[in-house]
């Protein structure tokens, strides 16, 4: 059975729900047993900060299928609630490819969502890496047929060239 972009954009909005949801909590029954350096925390210099610390520049994205099956992977990028790429990949053993930056240059709020083989997704945002302020990103199928989705704040837009997440 295929899924609809459709279904799984609302599947996925529907996920993440679910875990934002679980992880929310109520700061007035915190008590003393609350988190006692959650307002205490040092605050960032003014060297950390960009102009908005809530917004990441989202750099390249590449996908790469290690193991000895060929895979579909499909990535979807949402910024500021609109999707704004949507492609699906056929990825023989051992291929990767880096996808065309056709989403916004500039920082802001974004989430990627990858899935392999029409399977769960899995959906990272810059919340996932701490909020960089530029983040490169590769959705990877190991030596198991497993995808995870693996972060890097150097190279491609996000430093002084390509993209590198190899040694």
């Amino acid at each position: 059975m295929s899924l609809s972009r459709r279904h799984l954009l609302a599947g996925a909005g529907t996920a993440l729900a679910g875990v934002i949801a679980g992880c929310s909590t109520d700061e007035e029954g915190d008590g003393e047993g609350g988190d006692e350096n959650e307002a205490n925390a040092d605050p960032e210099t003014e060297s950390e900060v960009s102009s908005n610390p809530d917004e990441t520049i989202l750099g390249e994205i590449s996908v790469e299928n290690v193991d000895d099956q060929t895979h579909t992977i499909d990535v979807i990028v949402e910024f500021d609630g609109g999707v704004e790429h949507w492609t699906t990949h056929e990825l023989e053993a051992g291929d990767g490819l880096d996808l065309g930056r056709e989403w916004s240059d500039g920082a802001g709020s974004f989430r990627v969502i990858a899935r392999l083989d029409e399977n769960d997704p899995i959906q990272v945002n810059a919340e996932t890496w701490n909020e960089p302020d530029c983040l490169n990103l590769l959705a990877f199928v190991d030596r198991n047929g497993d995808l995870s989705v693996l972060g890097d704040t150097d190279g491609g837009p996000c430093g002084d060239g390509d993209a590198s997440f190899g040694g």
